[in-house]
């Protein structure tokens, strides 16, 4: 790695890392970075090989907790990873939640979340790495099989349709569906 590319990515690497830490209401993280078939310093596996090694076992770990249908046992293991989860909440097994960051993830009291559902809390583009918090509301219902991006907040008492794609907001109480979701009733 070139050394420009190296100061840059420890930049981006620090800024990161203020972004996790911050008690602030940003939402999304965005940093320019080279095409993603390049080290761009955000994947685990452009540093060392002990720590990338170490990061994709926990992973695998976290995949198979999700699989099963042992609700307690995931909601632990999320809380250990840093993810703020309240009471009540059932996650149907099969769920997927990025491993890289759960600590971005929060989900209040009374939520539902489906069988197979995806949440994403980063994505790399051509020219820029995004991570982002999301965040579902007490009372929210996420239909099975539906994607949610980084950055998005699930309101109070919403539901997302099964299989939707949620890249924006769902406001409070609302019915979103579709891909790319849009919000079909209040």
């Amino acid at each position: 790695m070139s050394e420009t590319r190296r100061g840059n990515a420890q930049d981006g690497q620090r800024k990161l890392a203020q972004f996790r830490a911050a008690e602030n209401d940003d939402r999304v993280f965005r940093y320019p970075t080279c095409h993603p078939s390049q080290p761009t310093g955000f994947c685990p596996c452009d540093g060392p090989a002990a720590k990338a090694m170490w990061f994709y076992l926990k992973t695998a770990f976290m995949n198979i907790v999700l699989q099963l249908p042992f609700n307690r046992l995931s909601i632990w293991l999320l809380r250990r990873m840093g993810a703020q989860i309240g009471n009540n909440v059932y996650i149907s097994a099969g769920v997927w939640i990025d491993s890289m960051f759960p600590d971005l993830l929060t989900i209040e009291d009374n939520v539902l979340i489906g069988v197979g559902v995806k949440m994403a809390m980063h994505e790399f583009r051509l020219d820029e790495f995004i991570a982002g918090r999301i965040t579902i509301r007490r009372g929210a219902i996420i239909g099975g099989f539906s994607l949610i991006g980084p950055g998005v907040e699930v309101g109070e008492y919403a539901t997302v349709a099964g299989g939707a794609a949620i890249a924006r907001d769902v406001p409070a109480h609302a019915v979103a569906g579709g891909n790319p979701a849009r919000v079909v009733s209040r």
